[in-house]
């Protein structure tokens, strides 16, 4: 033990010796160019770097705007930092976007088994799913793709995970999709998934059908400070889900919830001072098949306004 205490300093001196920060646009990222080619170059070269990053090292993307193609994807990160400093802006080429064998669209951008990683930015970075496109036309889009469209940021697995200071926008599907995970903190974050500017939900708003705000399972999750505004779950704690705080959200959508639960247990799930202005729901819970068990779930001190829905 006295050994591992007197190599300890040594260790970290060596890891931030050798620590790297990869600057995006240095790295060859193309900035204002909304071309099908660049998207494609620009996903390749995020997919290239998350490949190389290893413990201490960060990955900027610059405040400037960059197009790429989803399918982004990392697995077993540990102990980086991402900083979303600029705008991603997310293909809508339907046609283009990859696909598995069996037509399914990949996420925009997911990462497997993160350890200790941070997403952050200096200011607010925006990451744009441009999900009007994906949506289409009210109510007739959602015949034509159902539910086959692409989360915008998804983690599985994750373990000590921090988010802060994003702005996600118009996901074509859900929003943010974290899974599984022990460890996780949301701060300073918003989302927003609007067909239009009205300060309430339209019989058209409510048409971009699946923009899910903060979906989670797993524990030990503490959400606040944050913002939605959506036409789906705001929140939704889903399966197999203990130990999670939700606190100083300001949320208008379809509602809080618990839910879907199948067969599982969720415990220890608090609501507190939550502003939910014009929402469609309030605080709800929502079960399927067999339905599962809550426990000792709480809400605290929050705050409901419903309007007209029209």
């Amino acid at each position: 033990m006295q050994l591992l205490k007197s190599l300890l300093p040594l260790l970290l001196s060596l890891t931030s010796i050798s620590a790297t920060v990869y600057n995006f646009e240095e790295l060859g990222a193309l900035a204002d160019d909304d071309s099908l080619d660049t998207a494609w170059k620009n996903g390749a070269l995020i997919n290239t770097t998350l490949a190389t990053l290893t413990a201490g090292d960060t990955f900027v993307f610059p405040n400037k705007t960059f197009h790429v193609m989803g399918g982004l994807r990392s697995d077993d990160l540990s102990d980086v930092t991402i900083s979303f400093d600029g705008t991603l802006v997310f293909s809508n080429d339907i046609d283009a976007w990859p696909k598995n064998e069996n037509g399914d669209v990949f996420p925009s951008l997911v990462f497997n088994n993160p350890k200790n990683v941070v997403f952050t930015s200096s200011g607010k970075g925006t990451l744009d799913g441009q999900g009007g496109k994906w949506w289409g036309l009210p109510g007739i889009g959602y015949l034509r793709r159902q539910e086959n469209r692409p989360r915008l940021f998804e983690v599985a697995n994750g373990e000590n995970i921090l988010v802060e200071n994003i702005f996600f926008l118009n996901s074509a599907y859900w929003t943010f999709w974290v899974h599984n995970v022990n460890g996780l903190e949301v701060r300073f974050c918003d989302i927003e998934a609007r067909r239009t500017e009205k300060d309430k939900h339209t019989l058209i708003d409510i048409t971009a059908f699946n923009t899910d705000g903060y979906d989670v399972t797993g524990r030990d999750v503490w959400i606040h400070d944050c913002t939605v505004w959506n036409q789906d779950d705001t929140i939704a704690v889903k399966d197999d889900s203990q130990n999670m705080l939700f606190e100083r959200i300001t949320a208008s959508g379809v509602g809080l919830t618990i839910g879907s639960i199948g067969a599982s247990t969720v415990k220890n799930i608090t609501f507190r001072d939550c502003h939910m202005h014009n929402t469609y729901k309030g605080i709800y819970t929502k079960f399927r098949g067999e339905g599962g068990v809550i426990e000792v779930s709480k809400k605290k001190n929050s705050e409901q306004k419903i309007t007209s829905k029209k």
